[in-house]
């Protein structure tokens, strides 16, 4: 299968690099161009680079945990058999009796120590991938209910599709905000509501948009240890000093819940699926939400700039 792909893929990387005026087809002696082709093709292209991609990141996860292992046996100036029989040897004559144990017995913990070894070792350890995630070429979402801060004149610029009510989403506003505080003089940053339709929450802050309040709603309900509640949200308005009827006729207006649900169903339609998504220059980053991977790329945007 891996064979497959990878052919695919090849053939595809080949066409994308020749020229658009390229003849595919000729049709009655109409000639069809490779532009054409690849703009009914896109998605399918995409899809099949992801799929590259996924697979790239697994192997490099295992190549990691072998190298982790190399180490330890460098460490110990030892062959890396030797660690590893030193390693299983002393777990199992210390646990199981191991010098009574059959052979498929021993040869089966074996392989679940090492693992067990290879996950630890993987997890402790300080790791920066540098592989990153296949351009969408027609990402682009500043059409929608995209809030901005930083530096709005920016070139690059980093957008995170967020839902209010995932505890994935808050965690990772501790990332960005670590993000934001280091690169917000040269990065314009935004905000984009993806929940699974409009809630209070998203409702509320694109209501505070309209006075110049998104971003202080924004940090307060992704600050709050709860799913706020109206009395919260009416609260919040008060505190910051708007006029607490006039707010509460837009956060519940069609009009606010319509622009909502519009944003939703467009991110959908342009191939976002889950939160957070983190967008940079057109980039969609699905897999990962650590600070360095991504400070790395922004840093790599920043120098094509």
């Amino acid at each position: 299968m891996k064979q497959v792909l990878l052919l695919m893929l090849a053939v595809l990387m080949y066409s994308c690099s020749q020229s658009s005026k390229e003849v595919v087809a000729e049709i009655n002696g109409h000639k069809l161009y490779a532009s054409e082709l690849s703009q009914v093709t896109t998605q399918e292209t995409f899809d099949l680079l992801n799929m590259a991609y996924e697979i790239k990141m697994r192997a490099l996860d295992d190549l990691i945990k072998r190298k982790l292992i190399e180490y330890e046996a460098l460490e110990r100036s030892i062959l890396v058999d030797e660690y590893l029989d030193t390693y299983v040897d002393s777990i199992m004559t210390a646990s199981t009796g191991a010098d009574t144990a059959d052979l498929s017995f021993k040869n089966g913990m074996r392989s679940v120590l090492i693992r067990h070894l290879a996950d630890s070792l993987f997890n402790k350890a300080q790791i920066k991938r540098y592989v990153y995630p296949p351009k969408q070429p027609k990402c682009v979402v500043a059409d929608l209910c995209v809030q901005y801060r930083g530096n709005l004149d920016a070139a690059t610029h980093l957008i995170v599709a967020s839902d209010f009510s995932c505890k994935r989403c808050a965690e990772f506003e501790k990332t960005l905000k670590r993000i934001y505080n280091e690169y917000h003089d040269r990065v314009k940053f935004g905000f984009v509501s993806f929940a699974d339709e409009p809630n209070l929450a998203s409702l509320a802050c694109e209501a505070a948009g309209k006075y110049g309040k998104f971003w202080e709603f924004h940090d307060a309900i992704f600050s709050y240890n709860a799913l706020p509640d109206s009395a919260y949200i009416l609260g919040l308005a008060k505190n910051l000093g708007l006029d607490v009827t006039r707010y509460k006729r837009d956060l519940q207006s069609a009009e606010t819940y319509n622009n909502v649900n519009h944003t939703i169903n467009k991110l959908m339609e342009r191939g976002l699926f889950a939160t957070p998504t983190i967008i940079i220059n057109n980039r969609l980053v699905y897999i990962t939400n650590s600070y360095e991977e991504l400070t790395k790329l922004l840093d790599k945007e920043l120098q094509n700039r």
